[in-house]
């Protein structure tokens, strides 16, 4: 009896283990969260669907949806969002991307400091260790090219 409780321990532990983090399941419940934070400016439900693609590694198809919550309710943690989705998909140091991609990022990393945003601090301080310049000197070198 004992063997049955113990391998019955092993198996719910080894389970568990393969249950995905995220909490939503089908595409149906995702399209819906996402509608409501797009639509509603739900932050709650946005932060459910970026814990979902970044859980399941889905960093492309989540920078859309970051950048159109960026971009339409200012909201500051989106801004980092594409930062993160911009320099972690390419999963290389900001330094060697091209250009016009690092300006970009670096203009969506500066933005959710302006606005507030204390998530992105550690990553300022590390590119920016004398001076943080402001987001438009970003967009000014972009249009450069």
């Amino acid at each position: 009896m004992r063997k049955i409780g113990v391998i019955f321990c092993l198996c719910l532990l080894f389970y568990s283990c393969e249950v995905p983090s995220s909490s939503i399941k089908d595409e149906k419940t995702l399209r819906s969260l996402m509608d409501k934070a797009l639509n509603e400016n739900d932050e709650f439900a946005y932060s459910e669907v970026r814990a979902h693609y970044f859980s399941e590694e889905r960093l492309q198809d989540f920078c859309y949806y970051a950048i159109k919550m960026a971009n339409k309710y200012d909201y500051p943690d989106a801004y980092y969002d594409v930062f993160r989705t911009l320099t972690l998909t390419e999963n290389v140091p900001i330094d060697s991307l091209d250009n016009k991609t690092k300006c970009l990022a670096l203009y969506y990393l500066l933005k959710s400091k302006e606005l507030g945003s204390e998530i992105g601090k550690y990553d300022i301080e590390n590119i920016f260790p004398d001076s943080i310049p402001n987001s438009t000197y970003y967009l000014e070198e972009m249009s450069k090219e």
